[in-house]
């Protein structure tokens, strides 16, 4: 177990997550996405980054004194650092040289321990050890240049422990590791180195809750989506996979490499990781995409270490496409034979349904010329039924008319027989009494006439709005709105209503219209033309349809 942690130890200090998630709550697809959506704009994080250093080595060529020069190479050399493994050990080469030059040994010893992890990091490990085994632990005076030269040789001498291929020499190699991770002391590391030192202590020894523990609190200190983030995201990926939960390990590794997308990081370790989990889990196009995305990476960063690491899952891909592709082929022919054998019996129904398709087709037709047949015989019918239907209408609506008339025509009679009885009576009264001058006056005048006019003028209209109530409203409906009739009384009708209403009752005659109102005939061919005048559509039809009203 030991050993298994000095080998992923190795792939953790570059990595980092930040929030504490319950299995129930997480959502791997969503977090794929979400990572997918990210390397789709790599091209802008990686401007982001570029800007950052053409800026610092715009400054540093008119930087002339050696502290300026040497804090701008820094910057440089921390901007390289994930990006671009020659600029970074170019830049922190730089930076030793300036400490030289300055006499600050303390600066100068720091950078030779950054260049050799960075050596480390590279796969160059000749030329780590070469720069380690130049210093003389015993002569570094700074306290944190000492806990970093132990971490370093410690982290070296895992690394090639991971990669050696002998056993003993392996087992040396690790050996050799521990011993000088031993002599770190935490006292003097700042809060995460310590924190970090004390999560390791945990899961080489199978603590996989108490490396929780320590990377809860190690969260805390760091800004979710930094490159600090991404690390403590990695090392809780090795938390849970100790601990045995897929779900929580899988959704910290993306996270860790979710981060070194966003931060332009082209030394990617989790995402290979990831790519590795996927494949097992047969996710054979999301883990082909990543590990190609992680390759390009790497040939940027231009390390053989990445590239040694990533080649075997390249390879482990193409052989499972390459395998998933003759199983493909297998079932393409055993397919193609069952299509074969089902064309063929498609072939024979379809001869067979031709022949019964004629047969069909003929009585089709047969059936579809006593359809049509019946058809028109069916559309006559109910045509003679519409006419039947509106006859009856207009027979039931003339009935009611007539009825209605009919009551008041007898009611009227004996009204006007009542009234000429008391005309007899007053006349005769006056002629025995020889009272010829009130007889005089009283058939002398047409007051008489005009009030049994107006009262038969009252009676009509009186019995026309009870047999049509919205006729008024019906007839303007028919009229251009300036044209259209207003009654000062609704209960009674003017002259145009009383024409039109008597045209409606089917009293179209000019003569007969004239007699009844006590018109001439042209006055009321007048009205009649006045009125169609201002007709709303055509007037020539508005006759006909003043007779619809009411239907």
């Amino acid at each position: 177990m030991k050993n298994y942690y000095n080998v992923t130890f190795l792939l953790a200090l570059l990595f980092l997550p930040f929030t504490v998630v319950a299995n129930g709550g997480i959502d791997l697809v969503q977090v794929y996405q979400q990572l997918d959506e990210a390397i789709k704009h790599t091209d802008q994080y990686i401007q982001e980054r570029e800007q950052r250093i053409t800026k610092h080595r715009m400054a540093l060529e008119v930087t002339k004194d050696p502290a300026g020069r040497y804090e701008l190479c820094h910057r440089l050399y921390e901007e390289f650092q994930p990006y671009m493994n020659d600029s970074a050990i170019y830049y922190i080469d730089q930076c030793i040289a300036l400490a030289e030059k300055m006499g600050d040994h303390i600066r100068a010893e720091q950078c030779q321990l950054q260049l050799a992890f960075q050596c480390t990091e590279s796969g160059m490990y000749n030329e780590a050890m070469d720069i380690l085994r130049a210093i003389d632990v015993t002569q570094i005076s700074d306290a944190k240049n000492r806990q970093k030269y132990y971490s370093t040789i410690s982290h070296l001498y895992s690394e090639v422990g991971y990669y050696c291929k002998v056993p003993r020499l392996q087992r040396d190699y690790y050996a050799t590791g521990d011993r000088y991770r031993a002599l770190i002391d935490s006292t003097v590391s700042s809060r995460d180195e310590a924190l970090q030192i004390k999560e390791m202590q945990c899961f080489a020894a199978g603590d996989a809750q108490g490396a929780l523990q320590y990377s809860d609190m190690r969260l805390k200190q760091v800004d979710k989506g930094s490159h600090e983030y991404a690390i403590v995201a990695f090392y809780r990926y090795l938390d849970y996979s100790l601990k045995g939960d897929s779900v929580q390990a899988r959704y910290w590794v993306t996270q860790s490499a979710l981060s070194d997308v966003k931060n332009a990081i082209m030394d990617q370790g989790a995402l290979w990781e990831l790519a590795n989990l996927l494949m097992a889990d047969g996710d054979m196009d999301r883990a082909y995409y990543y590990i190609h995305f992680a390759w390009q990476c790497a040939n940027k960063f231009n390390t053989v270490k990445r590239n040694n690491q990533i080649s075997p899952v390249l390879t482990s891909i193409s052989d499972n496409y390459e395998e998933s592709l003759k199983r493909a082929n297998r079932q393409l022919l055993a397919l193609a034979v069952v299509a074969s054998l089902l064309a063929a019996l498609f072939l024979a129904i379809l001869f067979y349904s031709n022949s019964q398709r004629k047969k069909l087709a003929r009585a089709r037709n047969e059936l579809s010329m006593s359809n049509q047949q019946l058809g028109q015989l069916n559309q006559q019918l109910s045509e003679l039924n519409a006419q039947l239907g509106d006859t009856n209408i207009r027979l039931n609506e003339s009935n009611r008319v007539k009825d209605e008339y009919v009551g008041r025509f007898i009611h009227l009679c004996s009204f006007y027989i009542d009234r000429l009885d008391e005309m007899r009576k007053r006349v005769n009264k006056m002629v025995k009494g020889k009272d010829l001058a009130a007889l005089d006056k009283f058939t002398e005048g047409n007051e008489l006439r005009d009030q049994n006019l107006n009262e038969l003028y009252e009676m009509f209209d009186s019995t026309f709005l009870h047999l049509f109530p919205n006729f008024v409203a019906d007839f303007n409906a028919l009229l251009q709105p300036e044209s259209r009739i207003t009654l000062d009384d609704p209960r009674t009708l003017n002259t145009d209503l009383r024409i039109f209403a008597l045209i409606r009752l089917g009293i179209e005659d000019s003569s007969r219209i004239a007699e009844f109102l006590h018109y001439s005939v042209n006055t009321i061919y007048n009205y009649r033309a006045k009125v169609k005048n201002g007709a709303l559509t055509d007037r020539d039809s508005f006759e006909a349809r003043v007779k619809a009203i009411g239907m």
